[in-house]
């Protein structure tokens, strides 16, 4: 059980947030996770679809549960899209009210082309993208960024309902940001995608005053090929957005023989972990994807101790139930029974 008074970090400002009028129960959010840093780690899980059966193998639930902000079904804005949306929205308030902590990603379709994916490439019946022109996106006036400004509207107007419930945010962009797979990863010049996180930034933050959202930003397992680009530390500097944007960094890790990335059961990733470092000095470094959660003894004894860890599955053969007994069961790790009663719960 974790021993944390609520009033010992709910009114100490001891990290400053990116979001200089983040609401009160944001802050209390991101105090509490300060406060636990480097102590224990927290049980994150993706999707609330997974959550029974990580019950059904532990007897306990994650802390933090992932959600998508994007519909999937195109074209984006139609009504299934927005269903698919508003479910998760709903379900992210849902969540929040049982006292569990949200994080949401975001699957973002193409914005010139509605019938492809988040994916450069073929996705399933997704059509591929063309290359993204952030140059004109980011000039008012052209149709690139009349399309990129119509989904920052709707995406933000969906965030808004959360934001109108007082529900604090994980807020993830952009993920695997500088892994190449996404359309939002300029490899030849990595400043553009920085810009476009700031846009977004800016937009979501200064002109609709969602200030309920904490900035995570999230790597990608490489950064290029070969071994070497697991670590990559002047290639990932160079998509990091700056200490101004971010609130908490990350990285995705999936096993990989070819990378030597293990399993969880036995890596805890450290040589990521250390070059997150560098790359986002000072910011509190998350596993905010991976197979399962590492290995509870290792990161207790010889670390590193993620903030949090977020399986990408449910039960299954990559998350078996025997591993989720053992993890979520450890005195290491922080499940949804041992978080405080936010204030803006009781």
């Amino acid at each position: 059980m974790v021993a944390v008074s609520l009033a010992a970090f709910s009114n100490a400002l001891a990290i400053e947030p990116v979001d200089k009028e983040l609401i009160p129960e944001a802050r209390e959010v991101l105090n509490y996770l300060e406060s636990v840093y480097g102590k224990k780690t927290i049980a994150a899980l993706n999707s609330p679809n997974n959550v029974e059966g990580i019950g059904q193998a532990s007897g306990k639930e994650p802390a933090i549960v992932g959600f998508d902000l994007s519909g999937w079904n195109s074209p984006p804005w139609g009504k299934s899209y927005n269903g698919v949306v508003q479910k998760s929205v709903d379900a992210a308030k849902a969540w929040w009210q049982k006292g569990g902590i949200v994080t949401l990603h975001l699957h973002w379709i193409h914005p010139a082309n509605p019938d492809g994916s988040a994916w450069r490439s073929l996705h399933g019946k997704k059509t591929a993208s063309p290359p993204f022109d952030f140059a004109a996106a980011l000039k008012p006036g052209t149709k690139a960024n009349e399309e990129l400004m119509r989904d920052l509207k709707g995406h933000a107007d969906f965030l808004q309902q959360l934001a109108d419930a007082r529900v604090p945010v994980l807020w993830r962009p952009f993920h695997e940001i500088e892994g190449g797979w996404f359309w939002w990863t300029d490899q030849e010049k990595p400043e553009n995608t920085v810009a476009l996180w700031r846009f977004m930034f800016d937009y979501f933050v200064k002109e609709r005053k969602l200030h309920n959202l904490i900035w995570v930003y999230s790597a990608a397992v490489r950064a290029g090929v070969g071994p070497e680009a697991v670590t990559a530390i002047d290639r990932r500097r160079r998509f990091y957005p700056g200490a101004d944007y971010v609130d908490i960094a990350g990285i995705d890790i999936y096993p990989s023989d070819k990378l030597g990335i293990g399993k969880p059961q036995s890596d805890t990733y450290a040589a990521s972990f250390a070059a997150m470092q560098q790359v986002a000095p000072g910011k509190m470094l998350a596993l905010c994807e991976c197979e399962a959660i590492p290995n509870p003894d290792l990161m207790a004894k010889h670390g590193p101790k993620w903030l949090y860890c977020l399986p990408w599955w449910g039960q299954g053969k990559d998350h078996p139930a025997d591993w989720i007994k053992q993890t979520y069961n450890h005195n290491f790790i922080i499940t949804r029974d041992e978080l405080p009663k936010w204030k803006a719960t009781q």
